[in-house]
């Protein structure tokens, strides 16, 4: 949420579990599904059995604006070791980026509120990194087409946090029953697979960024508070591609074979999760809480959208990730797997109040490709977003959310007023 370019977020904390995670390996993965060579690493990585290590170190917690840099201090270009380096690829090379689920998948009703899919994780790509990327201009802003924001960089994949396979070992129903259906009684950790672009480079550094988007959400979809996580990496480049070895085997997906091939699905999909699609309210987990008065769920009325395009607004050049801005201004989605989400900035200003800054989502589409509807997420048959657009005349949509005088909201029984 944003008001007079300041930002008002009202954070609400779990007691119960933290959420840490982060890419922990990366892997090639064969034709057949087989995860084959040497394994990489993110940057600066250190291992979990380092002196001194502990989740702080490994992770990059972002919450409220969002306004950190995609990358944690430690994760500079390049900052590897020989004994943790970065992968070794070459374009169109299919990537596996593994994590542990740390209990958000199998105890995900623990932490009320957290989104379809146990969230959504999203793979961005560059050869232009910069120490001055950060989350707000990366992220929902370079699009599939590498056109989005400053254009050095372009979104590869969207996958849902949990992939159908990953468990830790714990008492809960889905932990047991993948134990069962795997036949493995370990841990099995999570992949976002990805290819790497054709136009790769065959030699230098091709740098990944892994997002994942972990918010709180109100019981009628508002977000209630942001909070997401992200991983660099670089991939060292070569010529020398991964052979050719037959057709996905699915037979190998059992016992310990579970730990060491790629999500089939994934092989043939770029974007698993709509990539302009707000989080959704997971059916599984709801928030009972409901959302403050004036704070609406994210817009899916096209025509609504289309009348509040006329409201007065002034265009700015700076574009901002949806989870940093108030809900209520949320964007309808379009099903489109494939291109990304182009964010435009509107300010809009009314009688006593401070001006708020919104954000809304257009998509660039080849006038020739087909427009696959993408499920909101693919451990869920959860219904799909609307698929209209919201953008007429070329104006996004606009719905202002705060009254014209002061109003108070209460936060753990004090109130505040916005």
């Amino acid at each position: 949420m944003r008001a007079s370019l300041a930002v008002i977020t009202l954070l609400v904390f779990s007691t119960t579990i933290h959420a840490h995670t982060w890419v922990e390996e990366l892997n090639l993965i064969a034709s057949n599904g087989t995860f084959v060579g040497n394994p990489g690493y993110t940057r600066g990585w250190i291992p979990r059995t380092a002196p001194g290590w502990s989740d702080f170190v490994a992770e990059n917690k972002l919450l409220g604006n969002l306004t950190g840099p995609m990358c944690k201090a430690q994760q500079t270009l390049g900052n590897y070791t020989a004994q943790y380096p970065a992968l070794s690829a070459a374009p169109n090379d299919q990537v596996a980026l593994r994590y542990l689920e740390n209990g958000h998948v199998t105890l995900f009703t623990v932490q009320q509120g957290k989104p379809l899919g146990r969230g959504t994780v999203f793979i961005y790509g560059t050869t232009k990194p910069s120490p001055d990327d950060t989350y707000l201009n990366v992220h929902r802003v370079w699009n599939a087409a590498g056109t989005g924001g400053n254009g050095n960089g372009k979104l590869l994949a969207t996958r849902p946090f949990d992939d159908g396979r990953c468990y830790q070992i714990n008492d809960a129903p889905l932990s047991t029953q993948r134990q069962a259906q795997f036949n493995y009684k370990s841990e099995v950790w999570c992949q976002a697979d990805f290819q790497i672009p054709a136009d790769a480079p065959t030699i230098g550094l091709y740098t990944v960024y892994w997002v994942w988007e972990w918010p709180f959400l109100y019981s009628n979809g508002a977000i209630q508070s942001n909070e997401s996580y992200t991983s660099c990496m670089d991939i060292s480049m070569t010529p020398n591609a991964v052979p050719n070895a037959g057709s996905f085997d699915s037979t190998q997906v059992t016992g310990s074979g579970v730990m060491s091939a790629g999500i089939q699905a994934y092989s043939t999909t770029e974007f698993s999760v709509n990539p302009t699609a707000y989080p959704q309210v997971a059916p599984d987990n709801p928030n009972p809480i409901p959302a403050p008065p004036g704070v609406e769920p994210p817009s899916q009325d096209p025509a609504a959208a289309a009348a509040a395009a006329a409201a007065p607004s002034t265009a700015t050049s700076a574009a901002a990730s949806p989870l940093a801005v108030s809900p209520a201004a949320a964007p309808s989605s379009v099903s489109n797997a494939n291109e990304g989400a182009k964010m435009v900035t509107v300010t809009v200003t009314e009688p006593a109040v401070t001006t708020v800054t919104v954000t809304a989502a257009s998509i660039a589409t080849s006038a020739t490709q087909n427009q696959t509807p993408v499920a909101s997420s693919a451990s869920s048959p959860a219904p799909s977003p609307s698929s209209a657009a919201i953008v007429a005349a070329d104006k996004p949509a606009v719905t202002p959310f705060l009254a014209p005088s002061k109003r108070s909201v209460s936060v753990r029984g004090r109130a505040v007023f916005v």
